[in-house]
């Protein structure tokens, strides 16, 4: 009973994260004028509402209840309060970036836990789509999509 509620626990904050994440894509999404970006980050939200849906599937079957909102804390404020000051594609890259890099780590913490096998392959493809989403990410900064895309308008 113990570990069944520490499994809840940890789901939910998976949830948690998830949640907030979808709240940082659209703070990210209505800075960035680079179309191509925005539609790629609007899949990604679609990616973490389809987590938080999952986990919340495994959280009631294991007779918890699920989060419904980010945790009071809110894992990704602190990267969004620095955006509201700096305006951008670049500064709203690079808060999704280190959002990104979190969420990453907390999946990554995930997978090592004891869940079931079922739970577990939920986590590792999610944690798969957290991967991606770092790598389009850091491939943005790298290539400074913003700056070409300026250049076509």
């Amino acid at each position: 009973k113990e570990v069944h509620m520490d499994f809840i626990d940890r789901l939910n904050d998976l949830i948690a994260l998830d949640l907030d994440a979808v709240d940082a894509h659209e703070s990210a999404i209505t800075r960035i004028d680079t179309p191509t970006v925005r539609e790629r980050l609007r899949e990604f939200q679609g990616d973490h509402r389809r987590h938080v849906r999952d986990l919340t599937e495994h959280v009631m079957r294991l007779g918890g209840t699920p989060r419904q909102r980010p945790d009071v804390k809110g894992f990704f404020i602190k990267g969004f309060t620095a955006i509201t000051s700096m305006m951008g594609d670049e500064a709203a890259l690079r808060a999704m970036k280190s959002n990104e890099e979190l969420t990453n780590r907390k999946y990554k913490d995930a997978m090592a836990q004891p869940f079931s096998s079922d739970i577990k392959e939920l986590i590792q493809q999610n944690f798969a789509d957290e991967l991606r989403h770092l790598a389009y990410v850091e491939e943005c900064l790298g290539k400074r999509v913003w700056e070409a895309a300026s250049k076509t308008i």
